[in-house]
């Protein structure tokens, strides 16, 4: 799961944290304060960049976090359901049995 570095925005912490907190779903989506004391808290990784990029539409509402440890950064994004859905379909799905 990518995201072009173009349409990504570097953030503070803070920011990223405003960010998770305020469209990330809280826990019924899995995105809890819990999580985010754990990932970002406990296991903190000193030197790592946050990178956003805020929903393009009102129906990206799927958030997700990539953390890329070769380039140090977080990535937080959304999808569509649709494009999650397909992200995550096997290709040639129809075939399978």
């Amino acid at each position: 799961m990518t995201v072009p570095a173009s349409d990504l925005t570097e953030v503070t912490k803070e920011r990223f944290r405003e960010i998770y907190f305020r469209l990330g779903g809280g826990k019924r989506s899995g995105w809890s304060a819990d999580h985010w004391h754990h990932a970002f808290e406990v296991d903190v990784k000193p030197g790592w960049r946050f990178l956003v990029e805020e929903p393009r539409s009102p129906t990206h509402d799927r958030m997700f976090i990539v953390s890329d440890h070769a380039a140090r950064e977080y990535r937080l994004f959304f999808m569509t359901e649709d494009s999650e859905e397909a992200h995550f379909d096997f290709p040639d799905q129809d075939s399978r049995p």
